[in-house]
């Protein structure tokens, strides 16, 4: 196969820029352009775009230029342009004379520039972090969608964090480190004890100035308490308990460390009807809500019981504190295996899985996801229409997906693309993001 394009970077180095010349010289590999030959630039330029994570593309016959503000920006409009607009552009719209396909890359492009932004300009996943296989793997993926935050819950701190962290950030995303105050997989402490509040008020402060206080990355993430069915506990209401608790640590922790961004992830199932308590979270706190009903909530997105309490719930969580932090974690994809759970026994390296635990792995997260990606076909609407009330209620709404233990470091997964697209493009409707994603040649389908 001949092609004689070349690609060239502006500046020549970097991980973002590194993994655009991969993605650009993987789609040139497909391509036989004989004895044609043209030249793909990347540029970093200041204002060559709307917003710092916006892109330009410009085409025109053998030249095409892909700008943006930062090397993640231009990393974004590459995965558009290898993952988006080709796709579109080789179409032919007819089943003969060409096959179905043309090869813009042997006849020319045609003249075309275009600029893309987000709406949502905090998208990300939430995962826990021994479930991470191949951190630069699932991180590189991420910025594939263009994805730029990601929350790493984990019973210890990572012993590579800082590995993490470095890689994160050469590709555009923030690294928010998740653990637990005062909670467990159930809540094991008497919240009708003050003595005992004191006691795990202590425990968390203190783990922080221990273990998290000078650890690299981007903020905190935190739950208490609220993972349950129950709004009491020895009856004492959770949600009054758990706000005033939660500002007490917080207060603390922001005296010792000014500025750090602490996200409170908040289940909707045990304060739902307590509002009035939840609105006395401390506004420097992002409240990260979890669980709020139907599917995009649910766990399996064929469970839409409540569809219209679901979206009257998001409505008013978006009310709750008009002028504070809001955030969600939005489900159906695949999650942990809670039957054979088990604590880690201590810290430890993430992310740096033999192969041999991958392949293991992977029929199994496979096999989750045709399930779940079919169901996402028939109801991811209900996906985009939450996020475009979230986005229009909050434009600084923070929008994560719980993607956990489904080797995403290996595969884009069908479901994880239409989120991630959903994000980028609020106002796309579900049948036209279907169609475009599938189209994706990076997308998995899981078989």
């Amino acid at each position: 196969m001949k092609n004689g394009w070349r690609v060239r970077t502006e500046p020549a180095t970097g991980a973002a820029l590194d993994l655009a010349r991969r993605l650009l010289y993987g789609c040139l590999s497909r391509y036989d352009t004989g004895e044609a030959g043209g030249e793909i630039v990347c540029r970093v330029a200041a204002d060559a775009a709307p917003g710092d994570q916006g892109y330009r593309i410009e085409t025109a016959d053998r030249r095409v230029c892909i700008t943006g503000g930062t090397p993640a920006a231009v990393l974004y409009g590459v995965s558009d342009f290898v993952n988006v607009w080709l796709p579109e552009l080789e179409q032919a719209h007819v089943w003969m004379k060409p096959y179905y396909f043309v090869n813009p890359f042997a006849q020319g492009f045609p003249e075309r520039r275009v600029c893309s932004r987000p709406d949502v300009l905090r998208r990300g996943l939430w995962t826990w972090g021994h479930v991470i296989y191949d951190y630069r793997g699932y991180l590189e993926n991420m910025a594939h969608l263009k994805l730029n935050e990601v929350v790493i819950w984990n019973d210890f701190a990572p012993l590579n964090a800082a590995d993490i962290v470095a890689y994160a950030h050469e590709l555009g995303i923030r690294v928010i480190w998740g653990y637990s105050w005062g909670w467990d997989t159930q809540i094991g402490v008497d919240i009708s004890d003050p003595a005992a509040l004191a006691a795990l008020e202590e425990q968390a402060v203190e783990r922080f100035v221990r273990e998290y206080s000078a650890l690299p990355g981007d903020g905190i993430y935190f739950q208490s308490f609220t993972e349950t069915a129950e709004d009491t506990v020895n009856g004492c209401l959770i949600a009054k308990v758990v706000v005033g608790w939660v500002n007490r640590v917080c207060a603390r922790i922001l005296a010792i460390a000014p500025g750090l961004e602490l996200q409170f992830g908040l289940h909707a199932t045990s304060v739902r009807g307590h509002m009035d308590y939840i609105a006395q979270v401390d506004p420097r706190v992002r409240i990260v809500w979890e669980d709020c009903g139907a599917f995009p909530y649910a766990y399996m997105p064929d469970n839409l019981a409540d569809a219209s309490g679901t979206q009257a719930f998001t409505q008013q969580m978006l009310q709750v504190r008009p002028q504070s932090l809001t955030g969600v974690v939005t489900k159906g994809m695949i999650c942990l295996d809670w039957t054979s759970f088990v604590h880690r026994a201590g810290p430890e390296r993430i992310g740096e899985a033999d192969s041999r635990v991958i392949e293991a792995r992977l029929p199994l997260a496979g096999r989750v996801m045709r399930l779940v990606q079919s169901e996402w076909m028939i109801h991811g609407d209900a996906l985009v229409q939450t996020v475009r009330r979230l986005h229009e209620g909050d434009p600084g709404c923070q929008i994560l997906a719980l993607l956990e233990d489904g080797l995403f470091e290996r595969c884009i997964w069908l479901p994880a693309a239409l989120f991630a697209g959903a994000l980028w493009d609020t106002g796309m409707p579900f049948d036209t993001l279907l169609a475009r994603t599938a189209r994706r040649p990076d997308v998995c389908f899981a078989q």
